[in-house]
């Protein structure tokens, strides 16, 4: 369940967060002056009052009266003048995870899977696609971001509660992928949106990819500390193509490492000492299993700074505009229109 906290504003930030679309209007409020100047009794053939005694409730009546009259006029004056309640930040409390997705947008994404008995002739890309949207559609209490890469790593939604940011930029991958696999470069910048925030939250990179990359012994170290930095874990969905190698089989000796990036790559993340998760996909069904797995990341409070949008409160000086003119009504019922004789 998702808890919204109040905005923490002290009285200057109070009045600086006030605002009127038209504080023009404002000089209408002059007009509640009227009631309480001018004088409008009725009079009746009797010369005088004065030796009746004090009558104190029609004394308080009448000053009501005056007063409801101001304040209606005085109300319908600020309503016109449009007032707001300026944009705020909300503490946000929930129950999700951090997620940074790194989503490879290689040539080779467009290709088909290993096992195309299962695959139906559907694109790694299109497959990829479709879990993650469904992913981040239920995710409502994440914090998400998302990296696509090839031979440079971009930015296409940054880590935070805007959803519809990621789902823009994942219904963009249907243009299809180009490009080598440049890994490393994804999962920095990935790690660098989670420099200098609390950790609030279950933090992850969510790696998706066919391929992997060699990486020298200097790149390994970087990625290596800054994993250890970020506490963050690492789950990669490897989607094995036709040619691919397999995560779970050692390579021979006859054709050497460097036939084998992806596994080569596996061994190296086991290295990083955070948690760390591969899953093997040969077909749509296994990313939808995998995903299954990587949901319940979602076991640790997660706090964020949410905007919440500029509110209208010119309703509530309507209201009160509304109550003032019943208040009028409601005393003219109480108004000595004749004197009973005897």
């Amino acid at each position: 369940m998702e808890h919204y906290g109040l905005p923490h504003l002290d009285n200057a930030a109070l009045l600086q967060n006030a605002g009127f679309q038209s504080p023009w209007l404002l000089l209408v409020a002059l007009l509640a002056l009227l009631p309480l100047l001018v004088r409008g009794h009725e009079y009746f053939p009797y010369p005088s009052l004065q030796r009746l005694p004090e009558d104190t409730l029609s004394r308080w009546i009448a000053r009501t009266w005056r007063a409801s009259g101001a304040l209606g006029i005085a109300a319908i004056a600020v309503a016109l003048a449009g007032p707001y309640w300026g944009e705020q930040q909300v503490e946000k409390i929930g129950r999700g995870a951090h997620v940074m997705i790194v989503l490879d947008r290689s040539a080779s994404m467009n290709d088909g899977f290993a096992d195309k008995s299962r695959g139906k002739g559907i694109s790694k890309m299109a497959a990829a696609r479709s879990v993650l949207q469904q992913f981040v559609k239920e995710g409502r209490e994440d914090l998400v971001g998302m990296v696509t890469f090839s031979t440079s790593p971009i930015l296409v939604a940054p880590l935070g509660a805007d959803h519809e940011a990621v789902q823009a930029a994942l219904s963009a991958t249907e243009a299809g992928g180009m490009g080598f696999t440049a890994v490393a470069r994804g999962l920095g910048m990935a790690l660098d949106y989670f420099e200098g925030k609390p950790v609030t939250g279950a933090r992850a990179i969510l790696l998706v990819s066919d391929g992997g990359a060699h990486l020298d012994v200097k790149t390994q170290d970087l990625i290596r500390d800054m994993f250890h930095r970020q506490n963050a874990s690492l789950y990669w969905i490897y989607l094995r193509s036709d040619n691919g190698a397999s995560l779970n089989e050692v390579p021979t000796e006859e054709n050497g490492g460097d036939a084998y990036p992806e596994y080569q790559l596996h061994e190296y993340f086991k290295t990083l000492k955070v948690p760390y998760h591969a899953y093997e996909a040969e077909n749509p069904q296994a990313i939808s299993a995998a995903m299954l797995d990587i949901a319940k990341l979602k076991n640790q409070p997660t706090r964020y700074q949410e905007a919440v949008s500029r509110q209208d409160l010119s309703g509530i000086f309507y209201l009160l505009a509304c109550l003032s003119a019943l208040m009028l009504m409601a005393l003219h019922l109480t108004e000595v229109k004749q004197w009973r004789s005897n």
